[in-house]
């Protein structure tokens, strides 16, 4: 006590008294923290102890079994005079301690560390201190530990003061509450009366035993049920039930027995057998003893309502019919028709590609044109199908506005040349430079505005403005102005320009084409993105479209590329590849494609032949169309993966335009998808996904655009160039990450959200020692609904693939596993 006056050991041991320690019972809160400081300083003993003005007690321990020492026994009462780390690295050599008995003895201390416990009014109260029996000395880290651990261990206390503190205080407004409730439980047993009262004269209210004998009715019930008094007075209320729901009503009653309130729409019989319907209530009532004295049932004649309902039902089950009837009709004419367009757009690529011939070149242009113009017709169909689906999507990034314009630009640059017609653009200042969007359903909307005002204007030219109209929602109000000198609208048509299969004239589809459906789709994608279309014209003065759409601002990617900057190339792998494919049109152009690219490629009619010959031949990757004879794709598919346990990797084809298709493909087994017709670069990105390019380097993380993005230098660094290390960090991530995987699937098949949430948040920690992307999870642990869950778990399974893959590269001597359905 030499660094300490009287008054002020007083008042230390009155700060001690107020955490309420005295015990020196150990405690269990404690013992993670002192197992914790007694492995990161590599120490047999740590003890978290309190000391009074006669001893120590220990709150927790490792490695020693007293539970307390006279203070005048204990190296720590020299660590309380101190706020700083009190380290002794050799006990025998120090004055203070190396006479004290526990030094003395064989095997005794020969190493102490410690630090004081302070309380916030600055009193040491304890020590936090671990020993050994032969000399050594705290790292930097080990220290900064310590002092951590320390004000841990205050931390807890303190929290156990105020919670106590807190307990006593909840107590006496609890008290207080009490006697309040009692002075008015009087008047509100006085109110019950009066209410029920009230309820009776606008209400069927029944009275029953707790087994379910009626006590007593009102007149609306009788009017109801069509019984007199007499008949319901002590009738079972089984009675008023048809017999088929009886088995329900025993567990009904028995549940209402045990003190459950019950609710809603029942069913009853009246006295001449008509069905009536009720909404309500059955509440049971406690006597002062706590057992059920009665229950007391409140009801409203609904019978109205539900007939009303059940023509409703039906008439939309009819509609849905209808629905499903026309998305499968538009769906098989999607396929007939695409896989033709697919086989002529691709041939005549390919020839372009080998043709000298001018001629000959502009005529396949021509035919290549007619193609695109087809095309451009059938997804007009097929968008506005999507829409009324409710299927299509919406996919928020950023993108820099003047460069979505110039790339729209670019594409009509050349009609309006043609026309000789001035197409212009401007932005002005107060429109940001990045927003944050769907610029792909942005491109479609100014295409469709921009190319129909090229088409039906023969001279002067086409102007697009773009403004910012204000701020909405944390959001910039983008205003997008498409203003022609052309033929205008008659004022008669301006109010159904934006219908369906809606033209300003009849003859318009006759002399220059369309479906009519261009602007209807327009203007629902834009009032998909809140926004809202509208058009000014007249005719022969030229049309004024607008129309807006609130944009959060984005921010400049951090690198960007340099607009000069050339294309890398796509790098093309080799492997042999099984093409499943019944269409032969498609059957001669794909194999034309791959084997003029140095591709093995087999080729199946159906899936029969598939896999006869996927049994006999080892492939790198397969084609597999969805709609095949004898077997279809998924099938196919299901054989390969279930029966011949193969995990290669395949390729939905299909002409299926709906976006649910995707999600099909790989629920039942496959690994992407690739819709037709589709451009040659497609099918060679796509193939290189799952095919890995012979000179890529695992370690550059590359993965076709996808999320992956793999580092692992953190893991190397962490591992001090330890391969054993590294591997056993490798297969730690691998079992992880696949059965936190299997959980978030059966979470998924429970719609259990909250549960998805907290695996992907944990599934983080793991990605971060392998320095993956951790995008996907972040997208699973917003949780938003549970359709985009489950995209982003599939999105998930992929990324999962593709990091194994350049795991497998880097460290092949663990074994990997496939993430399938």
């Amino acid at each position: 006590m030499n660094k300490h006056s009287d008054s002020e050991e007083i008042k230390r041991l009155q700060t001690l008294l107020s955490y309420d320690v005295l015990d020196s019972a150990p405690e269990e809160e404690f013992d993670g923290l002192v197992q914790l400081i007694a492995a990161i300083c590599d120490v047999p003993v740590a003890i978290i102890s309190m000391l009074d003005e006669r001893r120590q007690w220990y709150k927790a321990k490792v490695g020693i079994e007293q539970s307390e020492l006279p203070r005048n026994e204990t190296i720590c009462q020299y660590t309380l005079l101190q706020n700083e780390i009190l380290e002794i690295t050799n006990a025998l050599e120090d004055d203070r301690v190396k006479d004290n008995p526990h030094v003395k003895a064989e095997n005794g201390i020969r190493y102490y560390a410690g630090i004081s416990l302070q309380a916030p009014d600055g009193h040491n109260i304890g020590t936090l201190c671990v020993a050994d029996v032969k000399p050594r000395k705290l790292s930097e880290s080990q220290r900064e530990s310590l002092k951590l651990l320390s004000r841990q261990v205050m931390s807890l206390l303190e929290v156990r003061r105020k919670n106590r503190n807190l307990a006593e205080e909840l107590e006496h407004i609890l008290n207080e509450k009490i006697k309040e409730a009692e002075e008015k439980l009087f008047l509100k047993e006085n109110e019950y009366q009066h209410l029920l009262e009230s309820i009776k004269r606008s209400n069927s209210v029944v009275e029953f035993t707790p087994d379910g004998h009626i006590l007593s009715t009102n007149a609306i019930f009788r009017s109801f049920i069509g019984y007199t008094e007499e008949e319901l007075t002590g009738m079972h209320h089984s009675r008023l039930i048809d017999p088929e729901g009886g088995v329900k009503n025993d567990k009904f009653w028995q549940a209402l027995e045990n003190g459950e309130y019950k609710a809603g729409r029942f069913r009853r019989v009246r006295k001449n057998g008509q069905e009536v319907w009720m909404q309500a209530t059955y509440n049971p009532v406690k006597s002062p003893n706590g057992n059920i004295d009665r229950i007391i049932k409140i009801a409203q004649d609904i019978t109205i309502e539900i007939e009303a309902e059940k023509a409703m039902q039906k008439a939309k089950e009819a509609a849905e019919s209808l629905n499903r009837q026309k998305d499968s009709f538009i769906a098989n004419v999607s396929h007939e028709i695409r896989t033709p367009i697919h086989a002529v757009l691709g041939f005549t690529e390919l020839l372009l590609e080998q043709e000298s011939n001018p001629q000959k070149i502009g005529y396949l242009k021509s035919v290549k044109t007619a193609g695109d113009n087809l095309m451009f017709i059938i997804n007009d169909i097929l968008d506005l199908s999507k829409i009324e689906a409710g299927i299509i999507q919406m996919h928020a990034t950023t993108f820099k506005l003047q460069q979505v314009i110039q790339n729209i630009f670019s594409i009509l640059h050349l009609k309006a040349k043609q026309k000789q017609l001035k197409l212009t653009y401007s932005i002005s200042p107060g429109v940001p430079e990045y927003l944050v969007g769907d610029s792909n359903r942005l491109s479609q909307v100014l295409l469709n505005l921009l190319g129909n005002a090229l088409k039906f204007t023969y001279e002067g030219g086409v102007e697009l403005r773009v403004e910012n109209s204000g701020e909405r929602d944390d959001a910039v109000m983008v205003r997008f102005t498409v203003t022609d000198s052309g033929m205008g609208i008659p004022g008669n048509k301006l109010e159904k320009i934006f219908e369906r299969f809606s033209q300003a004239d009849d003859s318009i589809s006759r002399k220059f084409g369309g479906t009519g459906l261009g602007l209807n789709i327009s203007r629902q994608l834009v009032e998909r993105q809140n926004g809202s279309i509208s058009v000014e014209s007249k005719e022969g003065e030229g049309s004024r479209f607008s129309f807006s759409i609130p944009y959060p601002a984005g921010e400049a990617p951090r690198e960007q590329v340099s607009d000069a900057a050339e294309k890398v190339p796509l790098a093309l792998t080799t492997g042999r590849i099984l093409l499943c494919e019944d269409n032969e049109l498609n059957q001669r152009l794909i194999e034309a494609i791959l084997k003029e690219n140095k591709y093995t490629v087999d080729v199946a009619g159906n899936g029969k032949k598939g896999i006869e010959l996927f049994s006999e031949n080892d492939y790198d990757l397969v084609l597999m169309d969805l709609q095949m004879p004898e077997l279809d794709g998924r099938e196919t598919t299901r054989i390969i993966r279930q029966e011949l346990h193969s995990q290669v990797p395949i390729v939905a084809l299909t002409a299926n335009f709906m976006n649910i298709e995707r999600e099909k493909c790989l629920r039942d087994g496959m690994n992407d998808y690739l819709s037709k017709p589709f451009k040659k670069e497609e099918l060679f990105e796509m193939i290189n996904r799952w095919i890995a390019p012979g000179p890529r380097k695992a370690s550059e993380g590359e993965t076709d655009g996808s999320p992956t993005v793999v580092s692992l230098e953190n893991l190397e660094e962490m591992s001090g160039g330890n391969l054993e290390f590294q591997l056993e960090m490798v297969e730690l991530f691998i079992r992880n990450s696949g059965k936190s995987l299997q959980e978030m699937q059966v979470h998924l098949e429970k719609q259990e959200l909250a549960e998805i949430r907290a695996v992907a948040h944990q599934l983080k920690g793991s990605f971060g020692v392998i320095g993956a992307n951790i995008e996907v999870l972040q997208q699973l642990e917003e949780g938003l609904s549970f359709e985009k869950t489950e995209q982003q778990l599939m999105a998930l399974k992929k990324q999962l693939n593709e990091i194994f893959i350049i795991l497998k590269n880097k460290y092949p001597q663990n074994e990997y596993p496939t993430c399938g359905r």
